[in-house]
C-alpha cells in the first residue's frame, strides 16, 4: 500500500510539473524536493533525470543533423559535429582588413540558420595568430584576429551573452616533409555550445 501511494504520488507530481521540456529544470527539481514521502521523492528525481537525458540527446542529435545538412558542401570547415576551423591568411593584402571578420560572420550566420528552431545554443570562438612570419609575409597576429572576430560577431546580430571570443596560443606552423614551412597556419576555431554547456556531451 505504501509503495502504491509512493508511485501514485510521484505520478501526480510529474503530471503537475511536466517534464524539463515544458518547465524550467530548476522548478522541476524544487518540486521534487518538497515531496515528503521518500519513495515518491526518489521516483520523481529518477523520472526527471531520465526525461532530461532523453531531451538532451534529442537536442544534440537534431542540432548535429541540422549543421551537417547546412555545411554539406563545405565539409572541410567542420572538424567535428559542432566545431569548425576557419583558415585565414593575412598575406591576402586586398582583403586583409576584413577577411577574418567576414569568415566568422558568415559561418555564425549559417549556424544560426541551421539551428533557427532552437534558441538554446551559442558559440565559443578561439583565435590563433601566427607564431612565425615567412619572408615578405604578413600573417595575422592573435590580437588582429581577436579584433576581427569581435567585428564579425557584432555583424551577426547574435546577443553578446550567447558567444565568447578568446585569444588562444599562437598557431604552430605546418611543415613540408623536408622541414620547410608550408603554412604559418593562423586560424580560428568556432564551436557550437549550449547556453549552459557544450553540445558535444
Amino acid at each position: 500500500m505504501r509503495a502504491y501511494a509512493a508511485i501514485t504520488g510521484a505520478i501526480l507530481v510529474l503530471t503537475f510539473i511536466g517534464t524539463p521540456g515544458h518547465a524550467g529544470l530548476r522548478d522541476d527539481i524544487a518540486a521534487c524536493r518538497v515531496i515528503a514521502d521518500d519513495g515518491a521523492r526518489l521516483a520523481c528525481f529518477d523520472a526527471l533525470g531520465a526525461s532530461a537525458d532523453t531531451d538532451t540527446v534529442a537536442l544534440t542529435d537534431a542540432a548535429a543533423t541540422a549543421l551537417k545538412k547546412e555545411f554539406r558542401f563545405d565539409s572541410d570547415l567542420m572538424t567535428g559535429p559542432f566545431s569548425f576551423r576557419l583558415a585565414v591568411s593575412g598575406d591576402l593584402k586586398i582583403s586583409r582588413s576584413t577577411m577574418a571578420a567576414r569568415e566568422v560572420e558568415n559561418v555564425t550566420q549559417r549556424i544560426a540558420k541551421a539551428l533557427a528552431d532552437n534558441d538554446d545554443w551559442g558559440v565559443a570562438i578561439t583565435v590563433h595568430g601566427a607564431q612565425i612570419s615567412l619572408s615578405r609575409g604578413n600573417p595575422y597576429t592573435g590580437a588582429e584576429l581577436l579584433a576581427q572576430a569581435q567585428t564579425g560577431m557584432a555583424g551577426t546580430g547574435l546577443a553578446e551573452d550567447r558567444y565568447t571570443i578568446t585569444q588562444g596560443d599562437d598557431a604552430t606552423p605546418v611543415l613540408w616533409d623536408d622541414g620547410r614551412v608550408r603554412s604559418v597556419n593562423e586560424h580560428i576555431i568556432v564551436e557550437v555550445t549550449e547556453r549552459d554547456g557544450s553540445l558535444t556531451r
